[in-house]
This record gives C-alpha cells, structure tokens and sequence, in this order.
C-alpha cells in the first residue's frame, strides 16, 4: 500500500504542472490548501520528494524566488541545442524522462535492452501497460513517439527468438545532447558529480573532445568551400584549352579571400540547414530568420544566395523555394537515387557533393582521371588520401573502395604501368543516376557561369543528353 506522503507527492505533483502550463503563480499558501491539507506538518517532507520527481521525470526545477511570500517558479533546467526539445505533452517538458532514458543506454555501454529501460522507469512510477496521467501510454511513448522522432532507435536483438528489443540513441539525441550532459544528469539525480562515475566520465570527456574536433572540422571544412567560391576569376570561365592546360576550374586560388559577416552568416545558415536534411524537418524562410539570420533579415536573399551555392558545392545539394506563400524550401540532393538506396554515412552528412566533385573531375579529364588528379583536387578542399576527414572517414578508402563496391566508380590499374598507377571511370550506377550534363551544370555553379561556357564539354553533355533520351 503507498505511502500517504506518496500519495501526497503525487498529487502535488500533478498540482505544480498544471500551474506550470497555464502560466499561473506558485505558492506555498496554494499548495497547503489545495494539495497538503492535513500533512501541512510534512510539507518540506513532500515538497523535497516532488522537486526530486519533477527534476528526475520532467528536467523542472522547483525554486522558491520569494522567500517572504513563499512563492515558486518551475524552471526548465534542460535546454537542448537549437530549436529545443519539440512534442511538449501539453504543455509539460518531456526533457527529463528522455534523459532518463538516454543514461539508461548510455551506461549500459551506448545500447540498453527494454527489460533495462524498463525496470528504471518503474522506479519513476512509469509501467508498460498502465496509463500515466501525464505521460498517457508510456510504450508508445518510448517505442513510437520517441522513436519516429528520431530521439531513440529501437530495434529487435539479432538472432532472438522469440523476438527481444533493445534501443540506442537516435540521431536527434546526439544532435540535440551529448554523453556529458546525460552523465551530469545522472550525476545531480544521486547528488553528486559526473567524475564520481569514471569509467562513463572518461568517455564522456572523449565524446566531448571528439564533438570539439568536429565542429571545428566543419567550420573548416564550410569556410573553405566559402573560399573556393569567393575565389573564383571574376572575368567567367576562361578558353576551355586553358582549363584543360591545368586542374584551376576545379581549384580556384583561394588566397586573398577574406570572410564577411554575411559570410558567417552563411556558413550558419549551411549548417542549421544540413541539420533539417538529416532530421527530415521542414524548412522555413521564418525559421531561418529566427535561428540563424537574426538581426541581418534584411540581407536574408544575399545570404540565402551564398548558402545555395556553399550547399550546391561542398554537399551536391540544391535548395528550393516548393511554396513561395508560405515562403517553406526543400533539400534536393542533385543525385537521383534509384530505389531506397542513399551513400553510406548519409544521416550524419549527404557525400552527394564529394561525389560530383570525383565525377566532374574524371568528366573533364577526358572521361578517365588518373589518381593523382583526383587527389590534387581534393585536396583543395581539406580532404587527403592519408587524413581522416571528420565527415568522410577515411576517404581513401571511401573512394577507391566504398563507392567502387556500390559501382559509383570504376578504378583500375593504368595499363603496363610499372610502378602500377591507378585511375578512375564513372561506374554504372553513376551512368544511371546522373549525366554529363548535370555534373556540367554542377561545375559551372561552382564557377557562377552556365554550361555552354565550356564549349566542347558542353557539347559533349548535349550529346549524352540525345543518346539518353
């Protein structure tokens, strides 16, 4: 039987959302006559153990702001990055249940089983099967809600029969958290600090670390294809027998380059949008303007422009206004993919880009590029035979070896080359899912001019176009 001071607490609890959703005052006065009643003599009893349920399920803090009059605030103490948690459950953050289940995963070695996940939710008065009077269902919550949200990942244990299920975090939650904020979670539900735990501690100072390195990797890895583009001759594409005389369209100098503010802008306004691709989110002229462009709305288009054209060059990927009253765009990678298949990696970053710049390259080598100019190029923007990249991985390996088993390229030793040297075609698939005519299209965004101002690639494109159709 429970605990009358539990029964109390529960509906305290109950008591402070409401007030907390409808924006109404906190007192000490209101919880005594509506809630305590005859425990008043418990009430520090009962608020200390509904403080630590509304921090432990909720992420609320219950703070008391006026001593004299005893009056409280409920203070969200878990703010994710960006546009914050969605899927509020009237009103009540579901932040602290998701922390709470994203601790259970992360200290059962980065993946739990539902047996797991469900015997700490018990602790917190959450049963499979039983209703929750704020939460409703709470497997749905966890298995549906949670999961189409791309919050968790829930999948069936292979080779378990009968079947056993078990969840991982879900790209959502290592956009929106991390291992070290999970951990200092963790660490203020038992009244301590995250380095009392040292082995979860010491990975999630390495995750830290790890996301550091990325983030810089991407500022990087954004601002120098900013560069390539700022770079570019002002006068247009030269003769097509000048471009063929070196690899300058492909590597524009990028040395007297100098970054704007628009240009950060731009770069921001990249990434929170490369963000909407990965989570399938829709994309807003207003919440671009609210989350990046701020107080520079009034340069909104020239900053739109330059993240096109950042968005075109480094990733394959267009940006496209699909209704202009609503003023909603959508990510369109220039890549057509047949059936359900997407490149590897493409929830974290679309290697679309890469993949262009490769086939553009061997296109303009005369439809087979040596290894080494593929390499020369590539190298332009930051990405080396013998350096791991913090999106590609091992690039090396992703072009000669990934994208050859997924027939994107043909790579073949040079005929009676002794050292043996190696060179690259476009595979089939490519043949499939592009042309000649689209890689041109791509390169000439790259160099803000159109198609037909490379003469004979351009009428090499036009006759790929008629032998297709």
């Amino acid at each position: 039987q429970r605990d009358p001071l539990d029964e109390k607490v529960v509906l305290l609890v109950h008591y402070l959302l409401q007030r907390y959703q409808k924006k109404e005052l906190i007192t000490k006065a209101g919880m005594l006559r509506n809630v305590i009643q005859m425990y008043r003599n418990q009430f520090h009893e009962i608020l200390k153990r509904t403080s630590e349920h509304l921090e432990l399920v909720f992420g609320l803090d219950l703070k008391e702001v006026d001593p004299n009059r005893h009056i409280y605030v409920l203070v969200n103490k878990l703010e994710p990055s960006y546009d914050a948690v969605s899927g509020d459950y009237g009103g009540v953050p579901k932040t602290g249940l998701l922390m709470t289940i994203l601790g259970v995963i992360f200290t059962k070695c980065n993946c739990a089983n539902e047996e797991q996940v469900w015997q700490t939710l018990n602790v917190i008065g959450l049963y499979e099967g039983r209703q929750h009077f704020i939460f409703g269902e709470p497997r749905k919550l966890i298995t549906k809600d949670f999961v189409k949200e791309k919050y968790l990942e829930y999948r069936q244990v292979p080779g378990s029969d009968p079947p056993r299920y078990e969840f991982l975090w879900g790209p959502r939650a290592h956009a929106e958290t991390s291992k070290m904020k999970v951990l200092e979670f963790l660490a203020k539900v038992h009244d301590t600090i995250p380095s009392a735990f040292p082995a979860w501690y010491e990975e999630a100072l390495q995750d830290e670390e790890e996301r550091a390195q990325a983030r810089a990797a991407a500022r990087a890895h954004t601002a120098a294809m900013a560069s390539v583009l700022h770079a570019r001759s002002d006068k247009g594409a030269k003769s097509q027998d000048e471009e063929r005389a070196s690899t300058s369209q492909a590597q524009p100098r990028t040395d007297h380059y100098r970054r704007t503010r628009l240009d950060d802008k731009a770069i921001l306004l990249v990434q929170f949008l490369l963000r909407k691709y990965n989570m399938r989110e829709p994309i807003t002229k207003e919440d671009m303007i609210k989350q990046v462009i701020k107080k520079h709305k009034v340069h909104f288009p020239e900053i739109l422009r330059k993240a096109s054209e950042l968005m075109v060059l480094a990733f394959g990927i267009d940006i496209k206004e699909v209704d202009p009253t609503n003023h909603s765009y959508a990510l369109i990678s220039k890549l057509q993919r047949s059936g359900d298949d997407r490149l590897r990696g493409e929830e974290i970053m679309p290697q679309t880009g890469l993949l262009m710049t490769v086939l553009c390259v061997i296109f303009i080598k005369g439809n087979c590029a040596t290894e080494e100019d593929i390499w020369e190029v590539l190298n332009v923007i930051g990405i080396y035979a013998d350096r791991k990249h913090f999106i590609y991985g091992d690039a090396k390996k992703l072009i000669t070896k990934d994208w050859v088993q997924e027939r994107y390229l043909e790579y073949r030793q040079v005929s009676n080359s002794d050292p043996p040297c190696y060179e690259f075609l476009w595979g089939p698939r490519a043949h499939a899912e592009t042309s000649k005519m689209k890689v041109l299209e791509f390169l000439a965004k790259v160099h803000n001019t159109v198609p037909s101002a490379f003469p004979s690639w351009y009428e090499e494109a036009l006759q790929d176009e008629e032998e297709r159709a």
